[in-house]
């Protein structure tokens, strides 16, 4: 199972680099705008954020590997990729359609945001957690 995590990853970060290192050389020869690489770059960072937001939110087994049936914890896992697909989703809608200088300052609040979020919850959820053993 790691196996495949590794290699998944790593195609997603070969085709991250050569999308961008192709781009640049398109925009060295005037065949794109010289902020398309950028752009490109960004929203595939955008869209792998949504992918492991979803994939995060959907792991049952690892959302419970003690196997006690915690829900609040399976519920915060679940928040939190939920808040990483939306922070993913206007990161990478930011770049599409914003001017470069918003895009950067969106697209970081966006997923700075889906992080404390994200935190946040989970925090809420150990914390819940602690003060009822019973409840879970």
């Amino acid at each position: 199972m790691i196996t495949r995590s590794i290699r998944g990853s790593l195609v997603l970060a070969a085709i991250l680099l050569a999308s961008a290192y192709g781009l640049s050389l398109l925009a060295d020869f005037n065949w794109v705008g010289p902020d398309m690489p950028d752009r490109v770059t960004q929203v595939l960072i955008g869209l792998i954020l949504v992918l492991f937001g979803n994939a995060t939110g959907k792991r049952e087994k690892d959302a419970d590997p003690a196997g006690d049936g915690k829900p609040a914890l399976m519920a915060a896992r679940r928040f939190f990729g939920l808040a990483l697909v939306l922070g993913g989703l206007v990161h990478a809608g930011a770049w599409l359609l914003a001017p470069l200088e918003l895009a950067n300052t969106v697209s970081m609040v966006a997923v700075i945001a889906a992080l404390v979020a994200g935190l946040a919850r989970v925090a809420y959820a150990v914390i819940g957690q602690r003060e009822t053993p019973g409840k879970g």
